[in-house]
């Protein structure tokens, strides 16, 4: 028999968590049952229905069927909530597939052991083009002490040679950051931080591409209000509409010619209201601010519907990505 009633109350919980749920109950004597299968603890059917009123009491809850059995029913997640939160998992790129697993897993637990198996399909996880870092969330953690203590982070950064052997950018150089701003953009985690002022005030790194990061101490985070070139009045979801792809560089404004009802479809889905529409002569036009750099590759990508009429620079720009690709196929 169990010593006191906190350990009666802890181990009807953990059967009512694993075993239970909409539509699977257990009766007083098959909780008592369960407990002794599984813990190898004898508990009397009066302890487990005390353990149950005490459990109400602090709010769990806690359902009585109509043949008396009892489930939990309120988890940490609804079933909506974890699928997203899986699905989201489980399609990032910047973790590596026995951690996608394994936070997956984390997430699916909160549910009954009937419930887990809706989510099976988290074992594929490690199927996808994943990184091949298996520290990004040790990455992730470093840089986030490094912020909470106002310090600088020092890493080196992985590239490949013409073989496609994996190698580190400069002979092992360390890149010395400020950090300030974690961003999930396409499956990909970046840094946005300052590296040097004389190439640009914020620029970004990949986490996963980064290898034997570690807190600088003798090196305080540079504010982001004294950089010389940077933002005074620094807005992160600004930065991600104007940095789609997480392109460094000038932001300008462009405005576009939209193909149909498909060219707005698409500008609407990638920038929202920021993207200002008219008309005229029967056309769609936009104009929308965003990264010079980012802009060209997402125009290129749909080029078929979507067509540059200012600036001039960014149409000629364009003008000659598009020869460029049509020489490969001559």
């Amino acid at each position: 028999m169990l010593p006191n009633k906190k350990s009666s109350i802890l181990l009807v919980l953990k059967v009512l968590e694993e075993y239970t749920d909409e539509e699977h109950y257990l009766t007083q004597q098959e909780i008592a049952d369960k407990i002794y299968q599984v813990y190898d603890i004898e508990l009397e059917r009066k302890s487990v229905g005390s353990s149950l009123s005490m459990l109400e009491e602090l709010d769990y809850d806690i359902d009585k069927g109509p043949k008396g059995g009892f489930a939990l029913l309120s988890r940490t997640f609804d079933q909506t909530e974890a699928s997203y939160l899986i699905d989201a998992i489980f399609s990032s790129r910047s973790i590596d597939g026995r951690q996608a697993k394994k936070i997956a897993d984390q997430v699916s637990s909160c549910f009954s052991k009937y419930q887990r198996k809706d989510y099976s399909y988290i074992y594929k996880s490690s199927e996808i083009n994943r990184t091949d870092n298996k520290q990004v969330l040790y990455n992730i953690s470093v840089i986030h002490e490094a912020m909470k203590q106002g310090k600088r982070v020092g890493f080196q950064y992985l590239a490949y040679d013409a073989e496609g052997n994996q190698t580190v950018r400069r002979d092992g150089y360390e890149f010395i950051v400020s950090p300030y701003y974690l961003i999930n953009n396409f499956g990909r985690y970046y840094l946005l931080c300052n590296y040097r002022e004389k190439y640009r005030a914020l620029q970004t790194f990949r986490i996963d591409y980064m290898v034997n990061i570690q807190i600088k101490d003798d090196w305080q985070i540079k504010n982001m209000k004294d950089l010389e070139e940077g933002p005074k009045d620094f807005s992160i979801s600004k930065y991600l509409n104007d940095h789609i792809y997480m392109f460094g560089g000038d932001v300008i404004e462009a405005e576009l010619e939209l193909d149909g009802d498909w060219g707005i479809l698409i500008v609407k889905d990638w920038f929202g209201e920021n993207a200002k529409l008219s008309h005229k002569d029967g056309k769609a036009y936009i104009k929308v601010k965003c990264n010079e750099m980012a802009l060209y590759y997402w125009i290129m990508q749909y080029s078929d519907c979507v067509k540059v009429i200012s600036p001039a620079s960014l149409v000629e720009k364009t003008k000659e990505g598009l020869q460029r690709a049509l020489e490969r196929y001559k």
